[in-house]
């Protein structure tokens, strides 16, 4: 889920790290985490218009949803829920600094197209179970903030819509830079649930979308990325945050992946940021 502008730049992820959007094998505790490592950038080469099993999201679409990084790259995705306030994966900033976010754009190397806001501070969720982080950004975005989802029409969502800046293919090698957009099935909202666990998804803060052999998915680079519902309006509200792939998966890629549901952490969420959260569905 990475790009650090170089094909041989590697990052190595904390052991704490709770994994790169990762198709894991294993138990929930022990599995192996997808790494951010051999990061590769998009090229004429690469199919352009494709998330895994997704689309290009069009000029202006999802303007909230932005690239994650530093001075050397991007390499992860996250999600602007107040002006100045951010969501993203906590395996982010555990692997490598972030001090900036490229909003608005659909195309890293087009900043021109959208805005580079400086982070500030980051905050990271206080239970090492729960794969979220804060950035607070140096000034306001001009985007407009996502909304959080919460009340019954989260309970009724059937579909998501997973945005990001990630790989496109199942090995998660190819194309990151480019923001993309697949729409996947909701398996599990509570992670506490028997066959919740089995596919290594932890607690009531967690939650499952996708499915083993779907060929849609999130993927490296779309860390931090989010997971949207639709709502009543007929916009979008944002769910889940990626966090990593499930237990089991037989691909990097395209089995299924885990969110951390970002409504069961707004207490947090204003505590360490005074955010109001309030605001339009879109």
């Amino acid at each position: 889920m990475t790009d650090l502008q170089t094909d041989e730049s590697i990052v190595e992820l904390d052991e704490q790290a709770e994994g790169v959007r990762a198709a894991a094998g294993g138990d929930p505790e022990g599995a192996p985490e997808r790494e951010l490592a051999q990061v590769i950038l998009p090229t004429w080469t690469d199919e352009p218009d494709w998330i895994v099993g997704g689309r290009r999201a069009r000029p202006g679409d999802f303007a909230d949803c932005c690239a994650v990084g530093n001075e050397q790259g991007y390499f992860c995705t996250g999600t602007l829920i107040a002006p100045n306030v951010v969501v993203t994966a906590k395996h982010c900033p555990e692997a490598a600094p972030v001090t900036r976010v490229f909003l608005r754009g659909n195309d890293i190397d087009r900043p021109d197209r959208g805005e580079t806001i400086e982070v500030t501070d980051v905050f990271l969720h206080p239970d090492p179970k729960v794969d979220l982080a804060v950035l607070v950004l140096g000034t306001d975005a001009t985007a407009i903030p996502r909304p959080v989802a919460q009340g019954t029409e989260m309970e009724q969502a059937a579909e998501a819509m997973l945005v990001g800046f990630g790989t496109i293919n199942l090995d998660g090698t190819v194309g990151y830079g480019i923001k993309r957009q697949v729409q996947v099935p909701i398996a599990f909202l509570d992670g506490s649930l028997p066959n919740a666990l089995a596919l290594g998804c932890r607690g009531d803060f967690e939650m499952v979308a996708g499915h083993r052999g779907l060929a849609k998915d999130s993927c490296r680079g779309d860390s931090g990325g989010p997971l949207y519902i639709r709502t009543a309006e007929g916009g979008f509200a944002l769910l889940g945050a990626t966090s990593r792939g499930l237990a089991l998966a037989t691909t990097m890629c395209g089995d299924g992946g885990i969110y951390v549901r970002v409504d069961r952490c707004l207490d947090w969420i204003r505590e360490v940021t005074g955010a109001d959260l309030a605001g339009p569905l879109l």
